[in-house]
């Protein structure tokens, strides 16, 4: 036996053991994080390289190193920081997506080798041989300026998506076998997997923790004959890390003269608003010239609602949403920026409003090196100091399942403010035959 093929077998033994650990790993721990620094270290370890890192891909198609294994501070730590969407501009993220191309870079020959799992033009399955071809030379200087001599990357995916990438950096050149390919290949399948059960262990709380939130406002709602309205606006809030809150219903609009009930817009409209109103928190500021007294008269909200339109209205920016051009005044002496707009509609009826107020917040990001968000990358950085953007009064976007949380409590809200109204008429109703049998 030749040392060539006892230095085979040995490195498949290695990569059996770590791919079993790296199993062992996702079986016994549910926390992703965990995972992937576990299997930062154990790749780092298998292939003796100076970095390993998991770098995971944002909405806009910027990133962040979310995990990392160093050899003795041989490179410098990226943990943490994020990379612009230009660094792996969109046809190389289409390029990872289309071919599932592992690629490997070598600063000194100025070669890359790519290596496909699928066709390009068919997307059929291919062998995954390694062809080689001159590398980019900004890509060589984006490299050299990160130190890096032997680079290899790896794209995972979730759903069919790119979710990140596995990176191998070593500072000096080094040859990197199909064996060695084919080994991280594995882990990074085990990978998708790990975060696939994160992916569902995660929805699944959050739904726990959405479900527990609807039945704690539900309880606050079901205490007749007092509904505990304050109480729910103010759980409501919490629910969406809000900073203020309003709920307005209609107050007696039931008429026992006509027999008749006014609808939100006729008490919303009369000349003194027939309204209950409670308040959470920041407020908008209404000023003494103001046409209404009440944010919930202007127009803007009865023409979203006035077809029988009940969705939720998730207003990210305040003063970018034109329609509220008439009432952005009356936040401007606020810090509040967002608005989630809740229609309480029961049966086709419209019976008032929850909204919820989120104030604008500072942000501030970590950078790998300085770049000029606001142009395209042309040239590569020359420089991965940390650079730290800061950012003042942005706007929080609302997400999709908060959104889909809105829409249960304001069901829930509609469903109590109903029989509110209809225990309040009942009330008024015995109030009128007793004064009429014995006033």
């Amino acid at each position: 036996m030749t040392l060539s093929i006892e230095q085979d077998l040995q490195l498949r033994l290695e990569q059996e053991n770590l791919l079993r650990r790296i199993i062992n790993s996702i079986h016994q721990t549910l926390d992703l994080n965990d995972i992937l620094r576990a299997t930062a270290e154990e790749i780092r370890s298998l292939l003796r390289t100076d970095r390993v890192m998991l770098y995971k891909f944002h909405g806009d198609g910027s990133g962040q190193v979310i995990a990392e294994s160093i050899d003795n501070n041989r490179l410098p730590s990226l943990l943490g920081l994020n990379f612009p969407a230009d660094d792996i501009p969109l046809h190389a993220r289409k390029m990872f997506m289309k071919a599932r191309s592992r690629s490997v870079v070598n600063v000194d020959t100025r070669q890359i080798g790519q290596s496909p799992l699928r066709n390009l033009v068919t997307g059929e399955a291919t062998s995954g041989d390694i062809t080689y071809r001159p590398v980019d030379p900004c890509h060589v200087e984006y490299l050299t300026a990160m130190g890096v001599k032997s680079s290899l990357i790896m794209p995972i995916f979730h759903q069919e998506e790119l979710w990140g990438l596995l990176a191998s950096h070593h500072s000096e050149p080094r040859l990197v076998p199909e064996s060695e390919i084919d080994a991280v290949q594995m882990v990074v399948d085990q990978l998708s997997v790990a975060i696939a059960q994160s992916d569902i262990l995660t929805k699944a709380q959050a739904r726990a923790q959405r479900e527990a939130v609807l039945d704690r406002i539900t309880a606050l709602l079901h205490s007749m004959p007092r509904i505990e309205f304050q109480s729910a606006l103010k759980e409501t809030v919490e629910a969406f890390s809000g900073t203020g809150g309003r709920l307005c219903i209609r107050h007696q609009a039931f008429s026992l003269q006509n027999d008749t009930v006014k609808s939100l817009a006729d008490c919303l409209n009369a000349e003194n608003p027939s309204i209950e109103l409670y308040t959470c928190g920041w407020q908008p500021v209404m000023p003494e010239v103001a046409k209404y007294q009440y944010m919930e008269q202007y127009s803007v909200w009865q023409e979203r609602y006035k077809s029988g339109n009940c969705d939720v209205w998730g207003i990210t920016d305040i003063y970018q949403t034109p329609e509220l051009r008439n009432l952005q005044i009356a936040f401007q002496a606020t810090k509040i920026r967002s608005i989630m707009m809740i229609p309480l509609q029961y049966r086709q009826q419209l019976l008032g409003y929850l909204s919820v107020f989120r104030n604008e917040i500072d942000t501030e990001t970590l950078w790998a090196g300085q770049f000029d968000p606001d142009q395209r990358q042309l040239y590569p950085r020359l420089s991965f100091e940390v650079w730290r953007e800061s950012k003042k009064a942005q706007a929080c976007e609302w997400t999709v399942e908060e959104i889909e949380l809105a829409q249960a409590i304001g069901k829930q809200f509609a469903l109590f403010i109903q029989q509110y109204e209809i225990y309040q008429q009942v009330q008024a109703f015995n109030a009128n035959l007793f004064q009429n049998l014995f006033g």
